[in-house]
C-alpha cells in the first residue's frame, strides 16, 4: 500500500459544487483538497486531466454480482448449479468485491434472500471470516455489512422473488443468532410492520443498537407503518418496486407508499435501471422527499455481468432473463421482476441522464433539467453521500461518501462522456481507503 498518493488535475466533485484542482491522500485519507500544486511529495501521483473525481459509490442493496449470491454461492453457468462450499464461496465473494470497484464502487451491503436458517447462518460465517481475515485489502474494505432482506417478510402476495417457506416471525433471539454468526456485520434488516407486536419489538430493539431498520415486501397500512416509525424505522425498501402496499382510501392512514412520502424522517431506497420503476416515478418521488433522502440501489444479483444467461433458480423461485437481457424476471410471474443486472456506473449514468432532461412526471406535471454540473453534485448524493448517512458512516469515525478533508479516500476517477442516449460514466480508477484496485 501507497502511504501517500496525489490526484492531479481533476473536476473534484465536492458535496457543494466542482472544483478544479488536486487531492492529497496520505494514511488512507484526504489530507488536502486544493487548486495549487501540493508542497509535499507523494508515493504515487495520478493525473486526472479531462477526468472527474467523485465519491465512490455506495451500493446497500445488491445480491451478487459477476455469478457471486450472498445466499447462495457461487453459480456455475453450465450446471445451472450454485455452489457454497467454504474454498468455492470465500473465492467467489472475493471476487465479487473486486467485481464491484469495477463498477465504481467502494462500499457494498450484501443482502441476503429468504433461506434456510442454517444456510444463511453459514454463508454469515464466511462472510465474517473473509472480513476478519489478513491480507484481503483493499476488497475487505469494500464490504461494507450485511443486509437481511427475506427472513423477517409475511404475505405471499408480496413476497416477490422470496420463498415463503423461509419466512420467519420477527424475534430478537433469531436475529441475535444471525448476527451472532457474522460476528456483528448485519447492518440493515427489512421488518414488515404487519407482523405488528414482534416486529415492533425487534425494531425497537435494532434500533437501540444503530442498525437501519428498513420495511418493504409490505402491506402494510399507514397506521401499521407509522406504528414502526415511532419505534425506529427509517427505510423504505425498493420503493414504488413491485410488492409495496399502497391506498388511496382515507381508511387507516392510506398505504405503506403514502406514509412514506408523508414522513420526513423516512429514506427510500430506489432500483434505478429504468424498468424496476419508470424514470418518471423516480424523478417525482425525489421532488416529493427531496434529493437528501432518497438512495439509489441496484438490487442486483448473480446474474449482474454474466453472458449468455437465460434462466436459473434460487431456492425453488425459477427466474429469467428478459428478451431484450436488461432485466430479470419471475419465470410464472413475468411482470413480476427477479432483483436486476444493474450496475452503479449504470444506476449513476441513468439518474444523470433523467436529471439533465425535461421528464413529464406521474405525480408532476413535468421535471425541468437541471445544468449538469448541479445534477451532477445531486446525483453523487444520491449514489454516496445519501448511502453513507443512512448507514451512519457520513460523520463518524468511519467516514466516507464525500470528497472531504479528514474522510477515508473512497474515490472513483471516471470519464463522463455524453450521446443521444444521454450520459455515460466510465471508471477509470478506484481508491478503497487509500489503496488503489486493480
Amino acid at each position: 500500500m501507497k502511504n501517500s498518493i496525489q490526484i492531479k488535475n481533476g473536476k473534484i466533485v465536492t458535496p457543494t459544487g466542482i472544483v478544479k484542482g488536486n487531492i492529497v491522500i496520505e494514511k488512507g485519507c484526504i489530507t488536502q483538497i486544493t487548486s495549487q500544486v501540493p508542497a509535499t511529495k507523494a508515493d504515487m501521483y495520478i493525473d486526472a486531466q479531462d477526468r472527474f473525481i467523485l465519491p465512490g459509490f455506495i451500493d446497500i442493496h445488491t445480491n451478487g454480482i459477476a455469478g457471486f449470491d450472498l445466499t447462495s454461492g457461487k453459480y456455475d453457468l453450465k450446471t445451472g448449479m450454485f455452489y457454497s462450499d467454504e474454498e468455492t464461496y470465500l473465492k467467489s465473494l472475493n471476487q465479487a468485491l473486486r467485481h464491484y470497484t469495477q463498477t465504481g464502487v467502494t462500499r457494498v451491503v450484501l443482502t441476503s434472500l429468504a433461506a434456510p436458517l442454517e444456510q444463511l447462518k453459514n454463508i454469515f460465517r464466511y462472510v465474517s471470516q473473509y472480513k476478519h481475515s489478513t491480507g484481503k485489502a483493499p476488497w475487505k474494505n469494500v464490504l461494507g455489512g450485511l443486509y437481511v432482506e427475506g427472513t423477517f417478510m409475511k404475505l405471499k402476495d408480496y413476497r416477490g422473488a422470496h420463498n415463503t417457506e423461509y419466512f420467519h416471525s420477527p424475534s430478537i433471539d433469531l436475529f441475535n443468532e444471525l448476527q451472532n454468526a457474522c460476528n456483528g456485520l448485519i447492518k440493515v434488516v427489512n421488518i414488515v410492520p404487519e407482523w405488528e407486536d414482534s416486529a415492533l419489538d425487534l425494531i425497537e430493539y435494532l434500533t437501540v443498537q444503530k442498525i437501519v431498520c428498513a420495511a418493504g415486501h409490505t402491506n402494510a397500512s399507514g397506521i401499521q407503518y407509522e406504528k414502526a416509525i415511532k419505534k425506529g424505522l427509517r427505510l423504505a425498501v425498493h420503493f414504488l418496486n413491485g410488492p409495496t402496499g399502497s391506498s388511496s382510501k382515507s381508511l387507516d392512514g392510506g398505504g405503506a407508499i403514502e406514509k412514506v412520502l408523508r414522513t420526513d424522517e423516512m429514506y427510500v431506497e430506489i432500483i434505478v435501471d429504468g424498468y424496476h420503476v419508470d424514470k418518471s416515478y423516480v424523478l417525482d418521488t425525489i421532488k416529493r422527499k427531496g434529493y437528501e433522502k432518497v438512495i439509489a440501489i441496484t438490487d442486483s444479483m448473480f446474474a449482474a455481468k454474466i453472458n449468455n444467461l437465460k434462466n436459473f433458480e434460487i431456492f425453488g423461485v425459477k427466474g429469467k432473463v428478459s428478451l431484450n437481457g436488461n432485466y430479470l424476471q419471475i419465470a410464472d410471474r413475468p411482470t413480476e421482476l427477479f432483483g436486476s443486472i444493474l450496475t452503479m456506473d449504470k444506476a449513476f449514468s441513468n439518474i444523470l441522464t433523467w436529471l439533465t432532461r425535461p421528464i413529464e412526471g406521474v405525480w408532476y406535471e413535468i421535471h425541468s433539467p437541471l445544468e449538469f454540473e448541479e445534477a451532477l453534485v445531486k446525483t453523487a448524493a444520491l449514489c454516496s453521500a445519501n448511502p453513507a448517512k443512512i448507514l451512519g458512516i457520513y460523520d463518524s469515525k468511519d467516514t466516507t461518501g464525500s470528497i472531504e478533508i479528514g474522510k477515508n479516500a473512497d474515490i472513483l476517477i471516471a470519464k463522463i462522456t455524453q450521446n443521444e442516449q444521454g450520459y455515460q460514466l466510465t471508471p477509470q480508477k478506484v481508491i478503497v481507503k487509500g489503496q488503489l484496485t486493480e
